[in-house]
């Protein structure tokens, strides 16, 4: 991309990421800072994310992962593609708004470089992921659509008729999963992404909700603390749905919203399934309640863990669970082992204490300038021409 489109792409993605704090707030949590944590992960990525993600594109190009990950149960997806500028972009605001006098031409010619390459893997992985050819789901008018007409007949095979007695038990199930990853990823979405909607029918969609890295017992546990005693049947779960006469938006951060919000009374079928090895298998859905009851365990046994740590722990801890998000990219070419998921302690050093004292970056002002003319200055600063 030239430096005009990059910058287009900037506007765009400025766009993006206000709608979403525009519509979620500010993050707050009885146990995790996570405004905080978010703050210095994100100044350790605007450090590390070239050199880590120019090992991973020296090893696949993002049309050939784009192709990889368009199945069921992928790490790669809305979500993750969105860590691809969000974590950077942050990180590069703090940067200029409070080193660089808010002036982007201040900011070293090197990581400008740094951020124009970035952009353009995201650009190229973004487009070639989504069906509509677009860079992000907000661009496609929030559809998250990836998945080809097989996959989509393989699920529907895979349907049961249910009542919308069992369609609430259903969703009570995937509420405990879902507290549970939550709480894993201290507070974050990261193991949850939202897929569809799919037209199956007349005024019927198909919509998923997929879990990932969930503990199993296998394998080496995904964060320091999460191998809890409570083990998961899977390490990765999906459920998908046909809703008849309702509507479904999604946003980039691989979040669903259906409407009417009560459709209980409204779903037609619904699927499970889950990966053992590289083999995506259907499952039971007398066999989701195995899983809320383990779920519903650990979560307990991870809130007793984090109810007592210090916020200095919890700041770090989350900070690292951020970065590591970037391992689901470093996962699919096989160098996450040499890579270091730790904060960086010159990083530590210099932004922990402020944090420790604010709940913000005070470059977050950025988001508050809902009156004033932002499209020659979005909110993720554009590249000097």
């Amino acid at each position: 991309m030239n430096l005009h489109d990059v910058n287009k792409q900037l506007g765009h993605i400025s766009e993006v990421f206000s709608d979403i704090l525009a519509e979620r707030g500010l993050l707050e949590s009885e146990l995790f800072p996570v405004n905080e944590y978010v703050s210095v992960a994100c100044y350790h990525t605007y450090k590390h994310q070239f050199d880590l993600m120019k090992q991973v594109w020296e090893r696949i190009t993002p049309e050939e992962l784009a192709k990889r990950s368009k199945s069921l149960l992928s790490e790669i997806h809305a979500l993750s593609i969105t860590y691809q500028w969000l974590y950077y972009s942050l990180g590069r605001m703090g940067i200029v708004f409070n080193k660089c006098d808010s002036n982007p031409a201040k900011e070293q010619e090197e990581k400008r470089e740094q951020w124009k390459w970035i952009l353009e893997q995201w650009y190229r992985l973004g487009t070639s992921y989504f069906n509509t050819g677009k860079p992000t789901v907000a661009a496609s008018g929030g559809v998250n659509l990836a998945f080809d007409e097989d996959t989509v007949t393989w699920l529907k095979d895979q349907l049961e008729p249910v009542t919308e007695d069992q369609v609430k038990k259903v969703r009570r199930v995937l509420g405990s999963i879902a507290l549970y990853a939550f709480m894993d990823e201290c507070e974050a979405r990261a193991k949850i992404v939202d897929h569809g909607p799919y037209p199956v029918g007349e005024n019927e969609i198909l919509v998923m909700t997929e879990y990932t890295h969930l503990n199993d017992g296998k394998g080496e546990p995904w964060m320091p603390w999460s191998n809890t005693e409570a083990k998961l049947p899977t390490s990765s779960l999906g459920v998908a749905m046909t809703i008849k006469n309702a509507t479904a938006t999604f946003n980039d951060i691989g979040t669903m919203t259906i409407e009417p919000g009560d459709y209980s009374h409204l779903v037609t079928g619904v699927a499970a399934y889950a990966k053992r090895g590289q083999k995506i298998v259907p499952l039971g859905l007398d066999e989701l309640p195995t899983y809320a009851e383990a779920a519903d365990a650990a979560q307990g046994e991870l809130y007793m863990m984090f109810a007592e740590w210090d916020k200095k722990t919890a700041m770090i801890a989350g900070a690292d669970a951020y970065w590591r998000g970037l391992s689901r990219f470093t996962n699919q070419v096989g160098i996450t082992d040499k890579i270091s998921w730790k904060m960086d302690l010159a990083i530590l050093e210099e932004h922990v204490p402020y944090f420790m004292e604010n709940d913000a970056d005070p470059a977050f002002l950025r988001f508050g300038r809902f009156d004033e003319d932002i499209e020659e200055d979005p909110t993720l600063y554009l590249l000097p021409e």
